[in-house]
C-alpha cells in the first residue's frame, strides 16, 4: 500500500488532496509547518525515516509574488531549499516525489502553449524561486514529478475567485486586468490529477495541468459575477501597469497538455465547467 507524506496541506490545493487521501485507501501524513518544517534538513530526514513513504506530495511553498521581490531569500527558503531537503530524503529512502510548479517560470512572451521543454525565463523573483525548487529536485531525485500549473484556485485559501465572488456577493464594482490571458485551474480537478500520478505513475519528469481554454482576468471575474448573479457590467477592464505592482507578472500563461493526455493522467476540463462546479461552494463559504 502506498505511504504519503502532504506538505502544504492546509493551502488552495492541499486541502483538496487532503480530501482524496481520506476517501482512498492510502495511508498518509499531512504534518503542518509547525510541526515539520521543510527548511531544517535534519528534521526533514527524522521524519521520513520514521514514516517510510513511498510518495511526497509537496504543496507548500511561499506563494506571495509581490512579497518575494523584498524577501527573496525568505522565498528561496522554502521553494529552493525545502524542497531540496525533501528530494534528499526522499533519495535516501527510495521515495517519489510530487512537486507542484508554475506557470511564472515563462515570461509570458510566447504566442503558443507553453510545452514543458519550453525555455525558461522568470518576469519576477516568485518565478525564479520556483524554477530554483525545481531545479534542484530534479538535480536530486530521479523519481521526482514536477507539476506546473496556472491560475490556482478553490473553497480553501487566499485566491482570486474567492476574491471576486466576495465582491460580486456585495455587488461592489472590481476593477480587473484585461490584458493577462491564462487558464483558470480548480484545484480540485489538480488533486484529482496529483492521485492519478501516484495510480498511473508515468514517467518522471515535468508534466503540464491546468483546466481546458482560455480567458483573461477580466473575463474570468465577469465569469464569476454572473454565475453569482450579480452584474457582469460591474467589473471593469483595467491595464495591467496601472496597478503599479512591484512584481511583473507573465501577459501569456498558457500550457500545453499534449504529454499529460498522452500520459492516460485523466480528464482536462474546461475551465467555465469546473468554475461553475466549484462556485457555488465557495460562495456557500463566504456567506
Amino acid at each position: 500500500m502506498e505511504r504519503v507524506i502532504l506538505f502544504g496541506g492546509s493551502g488552495i490545493l492541499g486541502a483538496e488532496v487532503l480530501h482524496i487521501l481520506n476517501n482512498e485507501n492510502i495511508e498518509y501524513v499531512a504534518p503542518k509547518s509547525s510541526e515539520l518544517d521543510i527548511r531544517k534538513r535534519i528534521k526533514v530526514f527524522e521524519f521520513f525515516n520514521d514514516f517510510r513513504p513511498t510518495w511526497v506530495i509537496n504543496c507548500a511553498a511561499w506563494t506571495d509574488v509581490d512579497g518575494a521581490e523584498d524577501f527573496f531569500n525568505t522565498a528561496c527558503e522554502i521553494n529552493e531549499t525545502g524542497v531540496e531537503n525533501i528530494a534528499v530524503a526522499a533519495a535516501s529512502i527510495g521515495c517519489k516525489v510530487i512537486h507542484i510548479s508554475t506557470d511564472y517560470v515563462f515570461d509570458g512572451e510566447s504566442e503558443i502553449p507553453y510545452g514543458e521543454d519550453s525555455q525558461v525565463n522568470p518576469l519576477n523573483k516568485y518565478g525564479e524561486s520556483k524554477l530554483k525548487g525545481e531545479t534542484a529536485l530534479q538535480g536530486v531525485l530521479n523519481s521526482a514529478y514536477v507539476v506546473r500549473t496556472s491560475w490556482l484556485y478553490g473553497a480553501s485559501g487566499k485566491n482570486f475567485v474567492k476574491t471576486i465572488a466576495g465582491k460580486a456577493l456585495g455587488h461592489e464594482q472590481a476593477k480587473v486586468v484585461d490584458d493577462q490571458v491564462g487558464s483558470p485551474t480548480s484545484a480540485r480537478d489538480l488533486a484529482v490529477g496529483v492521485i492519478s500520478i501516484i495510480r498511473n505513475q508515468p514517467s518522471p519528469g515535468i508534466y503540464n495541468f491546468s483546466n481546458e481554454g482560455s480567458c483573461s482576468w477580466f473575463e474570468l471575474a465577469r465569469a464569476i459575477y454572473k454565475i453569482v448573479g450579480a452584474s457582469p457590467e460591474l467589473v471593469e477592464a483595467i491595464d495591467s501597469t496601472s496597478l503599479n505592482l512591484k512584481a511583473k507578472r507573465p501577459k501569456f500563461s498558457l500550457l500545453d497538455k499534449s504529454k499529460w493526455k498522452a500520459s492516460h493522467l485523466g480528464e482536462v476540463p474546461r475551465w467555465s465547467t469546473s468554475l461553475e462546479s466549484v462556485l457555488p461552494e465557495i460562495v456557500a463559504d463566504l456567506k
